[in-house]
């Protein structure tokens, strides 16, 4: 279907009810693919406004130029979402995003807040390395205070772990 809708937007002179309500729709959702998928139909959208393609809109009957378009996006959607439509790559909002654990792996989640926390510290191994819990997954990581970066812990026998606050313990998953 979503297919369907964006080859609708490449190519149709008419929005229809059931693609502006899909766009509409996906402001309900905070996953990173329905996100990106308005961002990309309103990108084309605008592309063909501004080479002067006429498109009118099923619901509202306005032919969009470009100000109307313009207006349009910045009432129905999110702040992000409008300025990966409209501003400067270089302006455009940034947006953090969460895991969210989900059948076969994990969602892409737009985070409430930029202050979200992806790790959870465990225990300092020494001034250099502490021990820290990813928050979505509870794969214990080390962290490389100098450098900030991540590594997960592998035990012994090449297995992820993760920290059992209860006993204390790291365990093999």
């Amino acid at each position: 279907m979503k297919n369907q809708l964006f080859e609708e937007a490449k190519r149709s002179d008419t929005l229809s009810r059931t693609l502006i309500s899909n766009l509409l729709e996906s402001m309900e959702y905070s996953s990173i693919s329905f996100i990106n998928w308005t961002v990309d139909v309103l990108k084309i959208l605008r592309t063909r406004i501004e080479r002067g393609d006429k498109i009118k809109d099923e619901v509202s009957k306005i032919t969009y130029d470009k100000k109307s378009f313009q207006a349009f996006v910045q009432k129905n959607f999110s702040s992000y979402i409008y300025s990966q439509v409209f501003a400067d790559p270089k302006k455009a909002e940034k947006i953090y995003f969460n895991l969210e654990s989900c059948e076969g792996g994990y969602n892409l989640v737009m985070a409430h807040s930029a202050h979200e926390k992806t790790y959870q510290w465990i225990s300092s191994l020494s001034e250099r390395f502490s021990l820290v819990e990813m928050v979505a997954t509870g794969i214990v990581h080390v962290k490389d205070n100098r450098n900030n970066s991540y590594t997960p812990f592998i035990s012994e026998h090449g297995k992820y772990c993760r920290y059992d606050k209860t006993t204390g313990k790291i365990l093999e998953l």
